[in-house]
């Protein structure tokens, strides 16, 4: 066996090798991609996934109201070109048809589509449109004018022209100033005559509404006559007690829809014909039984599902509601329920009121078995004063729900949806609000307590600049990356003989400052392990009062909070006559030596 061939230790020019090529699985990972770019008279913005392996069908998907792109998330599973457009013509919607009148959006938009088609070398039987409500009917059109053969729309609207008038921005963006009667009158015919001028039967329709909507009757029955004609055409009637709203249809239909597009995508065509999807029969006796043990378990909710966190105000949101209904009350119990914020800590607790706001669709959150609106269902509390009055600690934090007329008091846990973290200070002191899936917890702490714990630290500027001081510098904790801006937050804390102010200070990207801190042998990322003020001009002082004071530089990341002596500084009367002495600390005396032992071993490697 011959030798293993070793390279000598000296390395060669890297001139010498070939040029760096595309890694091929980098270039084949499935990443969605979103361009603007112009066909025909528009710039049209999308959003193009390539197939996941062999799938090479197309997906057109076309978006509702208030969507971005049409069905979200929902479509993550889908295998095939998935190429999703949104409704934005010159700053805003057309339904894919008009905007402002000029119908030749609609010829901009299968220019797209017939790029993506022929790039991908697909013909037109292998096109997928679907879209729900305004989106639905963008389908049902394209496919009409330009020939697509597979179309799966949800509760689509037949007369746009009607629905777009004085329904928000649609009005004056698709019908034109002042919203003519005239052309609300051409946008309703546009649907209607399609329908009657098609002669190719050949279609494969996936039509989804319920009686539950509204625009069942305003639309969808419009167009039953017409679509029944066609070789395939499959209706699917969505019902459930869970259905209040239009948007809803769709929500509660997805399974279904999703399980047409995964089928056509995938070259395959299912025949339903006329189907009822769920149901609406309530056995009343049954589901009063239900919601009253609900109701008498002992059990609530408290969810926190947005917080606000400044030195000036915290207000804390989400849902908190007894489950179940009472048997004697029905639903109207919710209206009485009252509500609280409850801080623990050891043996004591802080309450503070919270006042009950009414949330959309928590029925559809909290479905179980049966159908209860809890419409009354959230709350709002405004907890600064609660905050600045808590002693330093940590707290552990609960929702209370009460109801006098039936009784109840009841006291959970509260938690969150999803992780959140919310920090400020003010007064040389620290609240920090955590939550997650099981637990949501108030810390408050004092800054000019903290210590440097092994963080580095480099002052590069700490003096006035008439009201204002400029300060900015390194600090990091080696180990944690500081890779994005929110990595960590930064105060400067001014302490005098008679008050304390704190700043907020921010993250700012600048690895060239950063890397010659980083000790040998670190690779840890560390670019945004950079502070300074949150004006570029720095902090204005305007607001203090003169006196001496110390400055302090904190970073609270994670659950630690590292500070270091910044310096001294003396505002005066005339704050433009201010002074600041800057302290060489000895975490950055050990950073400069670091750097000179880092330089010195460079230019021994070099020899």
């Amino acid at each position: 066996m011959e030798p293993t061939q070793v390279r000598p230790a000296n390395p060669q020019h890297s001139d010498t090798l070939p040029h760096t090529s595309e890694n091929y699985r980098t270039a084949t990972i499935r990443t969605p991609e979103i361009r603007v770019e112009k066909y025909g008279n528009w710039e049209i913005e999308y959003e193009f996934t390539p197939a996941a392996g062999d799938h090479g069908n197309l997906l057109v998907v076309f978006s509702s109201v208030g969507s971005k792109y049409g069905f979200g998330a929902a479509l993550s599973g889908v295998q095939c070109n998935v190429l999703r457009i949104r409704d934005r013509f010159d700053g805003g919607p057309s339904y894919y048809v008009a905007r402002a009148m000029d119908f030749s959006v609609s010829d901009a938009v299968e220019e797209l589509i017939t790029h993506y088609r022929e790039k991908l070398g697909l013909a037109r039987e292998t096109v997928v449109l679907a879209g729900s409500s305004k989106g639905g009917s963008a389908a049902i059109f394209y496919a009409l004018k330009y020939g697509y053969r597979h179309i799966v729309a949800s509760t689509p609207q037949y007369f746009i022209g009607s629905y777009s008038q004085g329904h928000g921005v649609l009005g004056e963006w698709v019908l034109g100033e002042g919203q003519p009667q005239e052309n609300v009158d051409r946008l309703d015919s546009v649907l209607p005559e399609l329908l009657a001028e098609t002669t190719d039967l050949d279609r494969n329709i996936y039509l989804f509404s319920s009686t539950k909507d509204y625009q069942y009757e305003e639309h969808v029955v419009h167009f039953l006559p017409a679509l029944r004609k066609y070789s395939n055409f499959n209706f699917f009637m969505v019902e459930s007690p869970a259905l209040v709203k239009h948007a809803e249809v769709t929500r509660q239909g997805l399974s279904v829809i999703l399980s047409v597009i995964y089928a056509l995508t995938e070259g395959t065509v299912p025949r339903f014909g006329e189907v009822q999807v769920g149901s609406n029969e309530v056995d009343g006796a049954a589901a009063g039984e239900h919601l009253a043990e609900l109701r008498a378990r002992d059990t609530a909710a408290g969810v926190l599902t947005a917080a606000q966190l400044t030195p000036e105000r915290a207000t804390l949101s989400g849902h908190a509601f007894l489950p179940g209904v009472s048997a004697e009350q029905g639903e109207e119990a919710g209206a009485r329920e009252t509500k609280q914020l409850v801080l623990v800590r050891d043996d004591q607790a802080w309450v503070a009121d919270a006042e009950t706001v009414p949330v959309d669709q928590l029925y559809l959150k909290y479905f179980d078995t049966h159908f209860a609106s809890y419409k009354d269902g959230g709350f709002t509390c405004e907890a600064r004063e609660l905050l600045d009055a808590l002693p330093d600690g940590v707290y552990d934090v609960f929702a209370r729900v009460t109801s006098e007329n039936e009784d109840i008091d009841r006291r959970v846990p509260l938690v969150a949806y999803r992780p959140l973290d919310r920090r400020a200070a003010s007064a040389g002191r620290e609240v920090v609000l955590r939550g997650d899936a099981k637990s949501v917890r108030v810390i408050k702490r004092d800054l000019t307590a903290a210590g440097p714990g092994g963080s580095v630290f480099a002052l590069k500027r700490f003096a006035m600049e008439g009201p204002r001081l400029r300060v900015y510098g390194v600090l990091f904790l080696p180990g944690r990356n500081a890779d994005r801006a929110t990595h960590s937050t930064y105060y400067l804390t001014l302490r005098g003989a008679d008050s304390t102010h704190t700043v907020a200070l921010k993250a700012v990207k600048r690895e060239d400052k950063v890397r010659p801190h980083m000790a040998p042998g670190d690779f840890g990322s560390y670019s945004f392990g950079y502070f300074t003020s949150v004006d570029k001009e720095g902090v204005d002082l305007s607001d203090v009062p003169p006196g001496a004071y110390t400055a302090q530089i904190a970073m609270s990341t994670g659950g630690g909070l590292f500070a270091h002596q910044a310096g001294e500084l003396e505002v005066r009367e005339n704050r433009a006559a201010s002074v600041a002495r800057r302290i060489s600390g000895r975490n950055e005396r050990i950073s400069t030596r670091a750097r000179l032992r880092r330089g010195l071993r460079r230019r021994l490697w070099r020899s």
